[in-house]
């Protein structure tokens, strides 16, 4: 495995991680939504941000009405979402877009109701991702993800062909 497919889960167990700064997270799916991108109550997840340096870190968890379906998952795919949201606030290619290219990609625990997030900007659009459950064991890691932008008239239509 590639230096950034090994899960860091000792750096992540110190919360939040030394030296980060946190980062309001309230208005997030709101400004999101202003965009194109509509996330129901489920797939709200991001709960805290921490910034330092060309990494970010985030705290995501399942809300109530979804936790008792964590274990029918390898990861439960709202949890898994709210995990990517926190790359709107990377420093560099943390534009937005939709994941495109996956690389490295590697479940290490299934059922996980909560994660605590590392994402570091690799490239420009392209970011790794670190994730450990709430007792600091590791549950899924992402070597690279490239990010792509949709147009907003796609967004608007719901992809619909014109």
């Amino acid at each position: 495995a590639s230096e950034a497919t090994v899960p860091t889960g000792a750096e992540l167990t110190v919360w939040p991680p030394a030296g980060a700064v946190p980062v309001p997270v309230d208005d997030l799916y709101d400004g999101l939504a202003e965009v194109g991108y509509g996330y129901g109550p489920v797939f709200r997840g991001l709960r805290a941000v921490w910034r330092r340096g060309e990494e970010v870190f985030a705290e995501v968890r399942l809300p109530e009405g979804a936790v008792e379906l964590a274990g029918e998952f390898g990861i439960h795919p709202a949890l898994f979402d709210a995990a990517l949201h926190a790359a709107a606030f990377l420093p560099v290619g943390g534009e937005g877009g939709l994941p495109f290219a996956w690389s490295g990609v590697s479940l290490h625990a299934s059922g996980a109701r909560s994660l605590r997030v590392r994402l570091s900007a690799i490239d420009d659009g392209v970011l790794s991702l670190n994730a450990i459950d709430e007792t600091g064991a590791p549950v899924v890691s992402v070597g690279s993800l490239m990010l792509r932008s949709v147009c907003g008239e796609l967004l608007e239509s719901g992809g619909e062909q014109r």
